[in-house]
């Protein structure tokens, strides 16, 4: 009953949030990858930044993957397999050096309550009005040890038998857990399917899920050119 209400308080102040950042110039999901990567350039060491710009990694280390589902129409199985496929995803990608197992997540949320229910609220804000708040990601990423929390969220699963809703969606958003700031935000969806794809709608998911990892992976995998500044660095350190 304590968890709903604050839930419930968290999502209209987060919701009073959004509202506000929305009313300026130009779209709040238009100007947040932006801000974020600026802001974290300018929390890394200037001299760093001026002498080697091309080997600065706005991506961390480690990372702690969640996954999402907006929606009940999912299936639990379909829901399984797409968090273990993008976990197995990822861990394939030469980007983290540590990705936190869900076995390991999972005890070490059982110790600890208090940030265990900061998660829960997080990731409501974060999947809900995609506010992503620093007093609750900081000690979160400190406790697990993390750099980054990558989020797959669906919100979206067809209903056949509805007249509308018969899509599918799907986000993948990144984030630095010390100051809270989303990297990058991924979307993926399938509007309208035809006969085929609405015969086997878990093997689309999961096909839409590799295409947004992908996508991820394309978009912060270190190209040839960093690596030629990364190595010039260490040679003259």
């Amino acid at each position: 009953m304590q968890i709903s209400k604050l839930l419930s308080n968290t999502s209209i102040f987060l919701a009073a949030l959004l509202v506000i950042g929305c009313s300026g110039s130009g779209t709040f999901t238009d100007t947040i990858a932006e801000h974020s990567r600026k802001a974290i350039l300018e929390e890394r060491k200037l001299e760093e930044i001026k002498t080697y710009p091309e080997a600065i990694d706005l991506i961390g280390n480690s990372a702690a993957i969640f996954s999402i589902f907006g929606t009940k129409a999912v299936p639990l199985q379909s829901a399984e397999k797409l968090h273990k496929a993008m976990i197995t995803k990822v861990q394939g990608m030469a980007l983290y050096n540590t990705i936190l197992s869900d076995e390991k997540l999972n005890a070490l949320l059982e110790k600890n309550p208090r940030i265990a229910q900061g998660k829960e609220i997080y990731l409501d804000s974060l999947t809900v009005v995609s506010v992503s708040d620093k007093d609750l990601s900081n000690p979160l990423g400190h406790y697990l040890d993390v750099d980054n929390f990558l989020v797959f969220q669906l919100d979206r699963w067809p209903c056949l038998t509805c007249r509308d809703d018969k899509g599918l969606r799907m986000k993948l958003r990144l984030v630095d857990a010390k100051s809270s700031h989303i990297i990058w935000t991924g979307i993926a969806e399938k509007r309208i399917l035809d006969e085929e794809e609405a015969a086997d709608i878990e093997a689309l998911a999961l096909n839409l899920a590799e295409k947004l990892a992908d996508n991820f992976n394309n978009r912060f995998k270190k190209k040839w050119h960093r690596k030629r500044f990364e190595n010039l660095a260490k040679s003259v350190s």
